[in-house]
């Protein structure tokens, strides 16, 4: 009875393994779609930093503009002027205060900046995430757990359209994102995904 006792143990644990995997399969398949419907848009963001026992710590806003596959735009106007742009090929992250650019391959930028994650359609790259979807929500961790953002959490109305998102990092900072404006079909100009050094500044270039 013992051993028969085992195997319907074990049987069930490789089921309920079984059962789990194949739904957090689904949930990306889900969440895959749900991007694919989106080959473009541009939205308003207003964010919240908050400290890991829930204290906010820095309000901000700016804009962003996404064009699949891996054009992304992301530029902050307050509290500090800052951007991260995407060109398909490599990540430019550029903080005019200390007047330094840091370039990055799209491979090794979005382990630190998750939204690239939006405009990516590389298994290669979503392959190292699981997805667990609750409703209208999706939320992307990281399999690799000395990662410092710990996730990223999607939201989506009811005309698939993301209206908020949240970044959660290792040691327990929280960013809150609320998207506004969000339009689908946005008229994209041919330098918003090209990013031009100004004088001055320092290059680091890390590909």
């Amino acid at each position: 009875m013992r051993t028969v006792a085992k195997w319907c143990t074990a049987g069930l644990t490789a089921c309920i393994w079984s059962l789990s995997f194949n739904a957090l399969a689904d949930d990306s398949a889900v969440l895959k779609k749900k991007l694919a419907g989106l080959r473009q848009f541009s939205a308003h963001f207003e964010q919240e930093v908050l400290d890991a026992q829930g204290k906010p710590l820095q309000k901000g806003s700016g804009e962003m503009v996404l064009q699949r596959p891996d054009h992304f735009r992301w530029e902050a106007k307050q509290p500090d002027d800052n951007l991260i742009l995407s060109d398909g090929k490599a990540v430019w992250l550029y903080d005019p205060f200390v007047e330094q650019v840091t370039v990055m391959n799209l491979s090794q930028a979005v382990v630190n900046t998750p939204f690239l994650l939006i405009s990516s359609t590389d298994d290669k790259i979503w392959k190292n995430y699981l997805i667990d979807q609750d409703g209208s929500a999706f939320t992307i961790t990281s399999k690799k757990k000395d990662q410092r953002i710990e996730s990223l959490r999607m939201v989506f109305d009811s005309q698939n359209r993301i209206t908020r998102m949240e970044v959660n990092e290792a040691q327990g900072q929280r960013s809150e994102f609320t998207l506004s404006s969000f339009n689908t079909n946005p008229a994209i100009k041919p330098d918003t995904f090209k990013f031009s050094t100004p004088e001055g500044v320092t290059v680091d270039d890390q590909r």
